[in-house]
């Protein structure tokens, strides 16, 4: 298990593991540093720095750390300081733009001064004969960036953003860039910039991989992310990291306040991601006893006369991942380009243009012979389509899953979220309704959701540019507070596709804290996937997983989890074959037997 932290989140572990684990913070920081130099010695023995600049000499290259006098500009200078130990000429350039020095960055400035690390200083009219670094940035092969941690929430400005370009434009000289936990400026909450920022070509992030280091700029701006372990605690799961961060004050939010400002308390959501061995734990096994009907019955209702495309990759992919059956209802007009392309499924068509009673009887019968129903992908939002889903809302029964993708979401946002939700999940149950929605879908989803005097404070009072930054600036609590007022799991498909559902839990809320807000993150796949047709595949995972679900004990939410890392893992290999630039949303369908 894998957790992305928001600042205060690492702090309040930072605190835990200092106070209650009783680990000193010095320790904590010479192991931070300690990492932080096996990763740059690494890239130096293997002579990893792509091709933006030359190989690293011992013999003449140096390393600068530049630092603020706080903790995180500790982790840089200790690194300095056993960098030196191991022979590398290392220097270190204080900013002093900050009023005074953590107890333990005079320590670790000490032990650098001890072991002959060389301290820049600014020119000044006293001493002109002081290095100016104006000029000698470009004369380090490695800098390290000490400035700023976790903990930064206000713009940088001054001498410190004066620092950054400084930086970034050694970086652009072919200085290789290294951020110590966090690129300074990146917002640990948010991943947008904080005033100016440093462009990192690797971070060495310290036990915990920040949640502004996955998404907005702080993706970019991070490069290359290494975790590495320093002996911070990792609690089991994610109600046990719950608990810690209620105790530890994170959590505490007040119970009278109005949805509007418990939008922005982004630290009551837990961002997780589960290990590759654990998301393989959840795929459904194969029996030698099996027969089709083991692996269950995806009922896939999509596509119209103009769109075959998005039917044929989601049946398919609902195939591809174990599926034992798959029968399809689509426009008339679709029919024999399926049974070329995918002879293997069943097919129930309709005459947009004239649908008759003789067809919603045969409907109404997939619907109840189906296990599991997908609905959107390709539909179009014409009457027609909207009667489908109609049909669909009225024929549903207990334990059915449905997944609601494209089409159907945009049918559903046009008219009434909230009541169309709430007539899926009476007929299947809560828990068993999974939407899809890309950034755009989910949007009208969540406009629809409110009464527009609410909707326009709420972007106007929050500090979004507009709608889309609104989304993205409070994904967490949206996709949250969706999943959780409807019953439903949302998979909000974007760059990082995060899933969120809602606990077992019935008494999450009491005493003003919020229990257990757990989200889960997805770091697999590529930008080559953002290309028509890649949801269409991942609903076909979803559906395809989900329809052999019978007896394995394992949670709707955790094999939807298991669909939209599986997904990303095929983008990956999709893109080792062919590269992200060309790879379409058929190279991701031939990638799937390989995810397994």
């Amino acid at each position: 298990m894998k957790y992305y932290l928001t600042g205060k989140q690492a702090q309040c572990i930072d605190k835990y593991t200092q106070e209650t684990i009783g680990i000193p913070g010095l320790v904590l920081m010479e192991k931070a540093a300690g990492v932080l130099a096996d990763e740059i010695e690494k890239r130096i023995n293997k002579n990893n720095f792509g091709e933006k600049f030359r190989s690293f000499d011992k013999n003449k290259d140096r390393i600068l750390a530049v630092v603020e006098s706080g903790n995180n500009g500790g982790d840089a200078v200790a690194a300095a300081w056993m960098l030196k130990e191991r022979g590398y000429d290392t220097y270190i350039y204080e900013i002093g733009g900050l009023p005074k020095q953590t107890d333990s960055y005079k320590t670790e400035i000490q032990k650098a001064i001890e072991c002959g690390v060389g301290l820049l200083q600014k020119k000044s009219d006293e001493d002109p004969e002081k290095i100016n670094p104006d000029e000698e940035f470009f004369d380090y092969r490695i800098i390290i960036d000490g400035i700023f941690g976790v903990g930064l929430t206000r713009g940088v400005k001054g001498v410190q953003s004066k620092a950054i370009d400084m930086i970034n434009a050694a970086g652009d000289n072919g200085s290789f860039i290294v951020g110590a936990d966090i690129p300074s400026g990146i917002s640990s909450d948010t991943g947008h910039i904080l005033g100016n920022a440093v462009k990192c070509d690797m971070t060495v992030t310290f036990e915990y991989t920040k949640y502004g280091m996955l998404l907005n700029e702080g993706r970019q701006y991070s490069g290359d992310i290494k975790c590495e372990s320093i002996g911070l605690y990792v609690p089991e799961n994610v109600s046990e990291m719950a608990k810690l961060l209620e105790d530890g004050c994170v959590f505490m939010i007040d119970s009278k306040d109005s949805n509007i400002n418990k939008t922005a308390a982004d630290n009551i959501y837990i961002c997780y991601e589960k290990e590759p061995e654990e998301i393989n734990s959840l795929i459904p096994g194969r029996k030698p006893d099996s027969n089709k009907g083991t692996y269950g019955k995806v009922l896939t209702v999509a596509g119209s006369k103009e769109i075959y495309g998005a039917v044929y990759m989601a049946a398919e992919a609902a195939y591809r991942v174990g599926a034992g059956l798959v029968k399809i209802v689509t426009d008339i007009r679709n029919r024999d380009i399926l049974c070329d392309k995918l002879p293997e499924a069943m097919m129930l068509t309709y005459d947009t243009d004239k649908t008759g009673r003789g067809f919603e009887k045969d409907y109404i019968d997939s619907i109840k012979w189906a296990d599991v129903i997908l609905a959107g992908p390709g539909l179009g939002t014409g009457k027609v389509s909207e009667k489908l889903l109609k049909i669909l809302s009225d024929n549903l029964s207990s334990g059915q899953k449905l997944i609601l993708d494209a089409d159907a979401l945009n049918i559903i946002s046009m008219i009434n979220p909230s009541k169309w939700f709430k007539l899926f999940t009476e007929k299947v149950g809560k828990g068993n309704v999974i939407i899809t929605p890309h950034m755009m879908e989910m949007l009208r989803i969540v406009r629809a959701g409110y009464d527009k005097k609410t909707y326009d404070f709420m972007i106007q009072n929050l500090g979004s540019k507009s709608e889309m930054d609104f989304l993205k600036d409070y994904r967490k609590s949206q996709t949250y507070s969706l999943s959780y007022n409807n019953g439903i799991i949302t998979v909000l498909k974007d760059a990082r596709t995060v899933v969120a559902y809602k606990t077992d839990d019935e008494s999450e809320i009491a005493a003003g804290y919020l229990r257990e807000c757990p989200l889960y993150v997805n770091t697999t796949g590529n930008s080559g996937m953002s290309k028509g047709g890649s949801g269409d595949v991942l609903a076909g995972m979803i559906a395809g997983l989900l329809a052999q679900r019978k007896g394995e004990g394992i949670s709707v939410a955790d094999t939807v989890i298991a669909a939209v890392s599986l997904h990303g893992r095929a983008g990956d290999i999709a893109r080792d074959r062919v590269g992200e630039r060309s790879m379409i949303a058929r190279d991701i369908l031939k990638a799937i037997p390989e995810c397994f």
